[in-house]
């Protein structure tokens, strides 16, 4: 029986396994993470919206029953496979880091921090998120209008002092969707801090440690032998924005590659006018739409309820 070992349990890793999982039969699939649980951060908005509770988007891992959950961390990336912290080398046929990113600043993209978070912002007479990174994590707007949402009365903005050249256009983009639900959007400073007041540091994204020496191909193969990477690093390494969505879109995608081979001995994958392979400039406008035209997490409890049980809950 082939194996597929996925390193992480965040919403690519999971997404993965799941697909990986209805495509195929006769495979064994691992999950590594070194927590219990998959957090579904993409709820986030809707806990602090208050139509899920924080501790629902907990999910523990130890129950699966599809997939193998090894608690553990994979710490380097080897031709021989991946090393664990626990000093073992694991390889499966297939194998696909979905480590994500990491982040330095402010804590509300967390379940644990987002709920520390939420009560920072009950106090608080208005938030301001402020932006002034190369790379910051592309969550915070969905955040902000949740906090809207739920508080109309308190005054929410977003203050854009800098921001990667490349990441621009989707803010510009965007800034009408923020304006729609009456988050103001600004290239200037907040104000000095007024008492009351809840500054929000944006987090900073950086490559996560594991993906600093790989090499990213159209397919997210590195340059090791049936090993892949997917998710924020992944998308950063590529040339597109970090957010859920395109964690998804490559979930799928790589699922469709491995499946394919696995069962036919070659890779076919369905290419879509939007696929960055083709043009990436289309792919980018693409995510923009997604993005600015698609319905904000804030109203859509409905995902959290297919990915609890069909998606999560299947595995």
């Amino acid at each position: 029986m082939k194996s597929i070992v996925i390193a992480g349990g965040g919403i690519s890793g999971v997404y993965l396994a799941y697909k990986l999982a209805s495509q195929l039969e006769d495979v064994k699939i691992y999950l590594i993470d070194p927590k219990p649980y998959h957090e579904f951060v993409m709820g986030i908005p809707m806990a602090l919206a208050g139509l899920v509770k924080f501790e629902d988007l907990r999910m523990p891992l130890d129950g699966l029953k599809r997939v193998k959950y090894v608690r553990d961390e994979v710490v380097d990336v080897r031709e021989s496979g991946l090393k664990l912290s626990s000093g073992e080398i694991v390889r499966g046929d297939y194998n696909v880091l979905a480590v994500g990113s990491f982040k330095v600043g402010d804590d509300f993209f967390s379940v644990e921090g987002a709920e520390a978070f939420f009560n920072s912002v009950s106090a608080a007479t208005a938030v301001r998120f402020v932006v002034d990174e190369l790379y910051p994590i592309m969550g915070f707007g969905e955040v902000a209008i949740s906090i809207k949402t739920l508080w109309p009365q308190k005054e929410v903005s977003i203050h854009m002092v800098y921001v990667h050249p490349d990441y621009k256009w989707l803010f510009d983009a965007y800034k009408e969707t923020f304006e729609k639900h009456g988050v103001l959007f600004t290239e200037e400073p907040p104000p000095n801090d007024r008492r009351g007041e809840l500054h929000v540091v944006v987090p900073e994204l950086y490559l996560h440690p594991l993906a600093k020496g790989l090499k990213v191909g159209s397919l997210f193969e590195t340059q090791y032998d049936r090993t892949y990477i997917i998710g924020d690093s992944s998308l950063m390494k590529i040339g597109l924005p970090p957010i859920g969505w395109g964690a998804l879109w490559q979930a799928s995608v790589l699922s469709q590659a491995i499946s394919s081979e696995m069962k036919s001995g070659t890779i076919e994958v369905e290419v879509d006018e939007w696929s960055y392979m083709k043009d990436p400039d289309k792919f980018k406008q693409y995510f923009t739409y997604r993005m600015t035209k698609g319905v904000p997490l804030v109203q859509l409890k409905g995902l959290y309820d297919i990915w609890k049980t069909k998606v999560f809950g299947s595995l």
